[in-house]
């Protein structure tokens, strides 16, 4: 590890999920301290206790991104901010035909509108040369039967972050990171029940040139250089770590 971001402060949003998680990770060993917030408190809490056994600065609060007043009132008690990373998502697998208005609204309010208002509560406290990273999806760029709700959601984040690294420039950057399917607690938990479970994350896998899933970790160096000075001339980017599966 370099130690770049010491001295940096970061907020990473879906702290307690497995990329999350090892984002928040890799920016403690990068020497910045973390805030990482989550609705999953019994998780959040222990991450936030063996960090701090560790001698590592992460402050773990729950807050709900999908309630405008929890993010409104976290950004008003917010330190100033060097680096957001928008990483909470959840994920949804049904046929237009199946998928309910709620469930609908659900993963829509959590994917996209979730991002918007911790990027709105936070702007005011983002620092100069700040950088946001949005977590998106390769179903943002390729959509396919059943995963209506969850590729609007991405597609409408991809969407976002335009608007918003045109908006928070030249003081910081905004980019979009577009993960193929990774082999992470979300998939799995998705699809556990599914009569074609193993059938459909074969298919997940094959989408990709190089014929696998991907997993969490391979996505974090990418996070980390656009968080960085290094990335100073990259914003309003829409960069797929997916093994090639959106490239045919």
């Amino acid at each position: 590890m370099t130690g770049r971001f010491l001295g940096k402060a970061a907020v990473v949003t879906g702290a307690s999920g497995d990329l999350g998680r090892l984002l928040c990770e890799a920016l403690l060993d990068e020497g910045s301290s973390v805030v990482g917030i989550d609705v999953d408190a019994a998780r959040g809490e222990q991450m936030q206790a063996q960090a701090r056994e560790a001698g590592r600065d992460l402050t773990f609060r729950q807050v709900d991104i999908a309630d405008a007043d929890a993010v409104a009132a976290f950004g008003r008690g917010s330190s100033p901010v060097d680096i957001l990373v928008n990483a909470a998502g959840v994920i949804s697998y049904a046929r237009i035909g199946e998928t309910s208005a709620e469930e609908w609204d659900r993963v829509l309010g959590i994917n996209v509108r979730g991002a918007f208002l911790v990027t709105k509560a936070l702007e005011p406290v983002l620092r100069e040369g700040g950088s946001v990273i949005n977590i998106a999806s390769a179903a943002a760029l390729r959509a396919g039967a059943g995963w209506s709700a969850y590729s609007v959601s991405k597609a409408g984040l991809v969407a976002f972050t335009k608007v918003a690294a045109a908006e928070l420039a030249p003081r910081a950057r905004v980019n979009v990171v577009c993960p193929g399917a990774l082999d992470t607690r979300m998939p799995h938990r998705l699809l556990d029940g599914h009569p074609a479970k193993d059938a459909v994350l074969e298919q997940m896998a094959q989408a990709s040139m190089l014929g696998r899933l991907g997993e969490a970790q391979e996505v974090v160096p990418l996070c980390l250089f656009l968080a960085s000075a290094e990335a100073g001339l990259v914003t309003g980017a829409t960069i797929a770590v997916d093994g090639g599966m959106t490239a045919w």
